[in-house]
């Protein structure tokens, strides 16, 4: 049975919530004993405003930004990011500028790509990774190789919740951590210590949500 989620307040802007849903979760890399819901700051038009005006403190006035990757469903923040990383003010190193903001697409092998029509948005770019939750890393790191296969440069990465502070050397600007969930634990589906203590799945999750099993 889902037990009852854990709201927790972004410590940078508390107007921005997410819920810990505990339990033990399948992912398609790793398991966990609890499923981040981050439903209300991908899909709300005022909060991912607000988590999108927090993240953009990290990269306003350092950061130069070409296009933002979507991945996951992150459209609605990568938006509000683009602009808040735009705004007319002096001393905004991306002050004024478009910065493009390209969803790459899922091919039938699982792989991430870019279309022709797209391609360009990325070759020769500054691109941002933004991604809703690094949890066990790899679907960040397909994003990584993906936009350096296609002539891309590693702007920086920046997600909602992660467990990683910096990944391969790039740095990882977050508003909810492990620090936010003392208990929070990831483990590889062959090495998981809920399945060894016989306890069973309670759903699988994914960018979408999650499936009661």
């Amino acid at each position: 049975m889902i037990k009852r989620p854990i709201q927790l307040s972004c410590r940078k802007n508390p107007s921005v919530i997410i819920r810990a849903i505990p339990g033990h979760f399948a992912t398609t890399h790793a398991h966990t004993n609890y499923y981040m819901d981050i439903t209300e700051p991908k899909l709300s038009h005022e909060m991912g405003r607000e988590a999108a005006i927090t993240l953009s403190q990290d990269y306003a006035y350092t950061q130069v930004v070409d296009t933002i990757a979507a991945l996951d469903g992150s459209e609605l923040i990568s938006a509000f990011l683009a602009r808040h990383l735009t705004r007319d003010e002096v001393t905004m190193i991306n002050g004024k500028k478009n910065i493009y903001v390209v969803p790459p697409e899922n091919n039938s092998s699982g792989q991430l790509i870019f279309r022709d029509n797209t391609q360009p948005m990325i070759r020769d770019k500054y691109v941002l990774i933004m991604i809703d939750a690094i949890v066990s890393g790899q679907s960040a790191r397909r994003a990584m190789e993906c936009i350096t296969y296609y002539g891309g440069k590693i702007a920086s990465i920046a997600a909602i919740f992660s467990t990683y502070d910096e990944l391969d050397g790039i740095r990882i600007s977050h508003l909810f951590g492990k620090y936010d969930l003392p208990d929070y634990q990831v483990a590889d589906h062959h090495d998981c210590p809920l399945c060894k203590a016989g306890v069973r799945l309670d759903g699988l999750a994914n960018c979408y949500g999650y499936s009661v099993l």
